[in-house]
């Protein structure tokens, strides 16, 4: 049996954070952990040991960043993906992924399922870096 792949979800708004992570939980590839606190987020994937973190990334969030950089920061996380999400649509649509800043990034009028699907993809491309080295 496969174990779940485990995604830490970030966000203040816990409705993003529930249409997103049902959408990852409904595949049942992964387990799903949301953090809605920014202050308790390194903690929490300190405790949690995520194999991919989505972090919110809305423009009025500066401290997001700053998150982002303690997660790499740390020796035990500074591998883990991070990815970063915008707002949710009301259609259901998250954006165009991306790079910016170094971090990969989920923004304006994206599919969920396109989503899914582009993280499914980024950790089978992380498995077969590990089964690699």
């Amino acid at each position: 049996m496969t174990s779940l792949k485990r995604i830490l979800l970030i966000d203040h708004q816990p409705h993003l954070a529930a249409v997103v992570g049902s959408a990852l939980q409904a595949t049942g590839q992964y387990l799903i952990r949301q953090e809605n606190h920014c202050r308790r987020a390194l903690h929490t994937a300190l405790h949690f040991q995520p194999d991919l973190i989505l972090l919110d990334a809305g423009p009025e969030h500066l401290e997001l960043d700053e998150i982002a950089q303690q997660i790499h920061a740390n020796a035990a996380l500074q591998n883990v993906p991070v990815v970063c999400l915008t707002t949710l649509a009301p259609n259901g649509q998250i954006g165009s992924v991306g790079f910016f800043g170094g971090y990969s990034f989920v923004a304006n009028s994206f599919q969920l399922d396109d989503m899914v699907n582009c993280i499914a993809e980024m950790l089978s491309d992380d498995l077969a870096l590990g089964a690699s080295a």
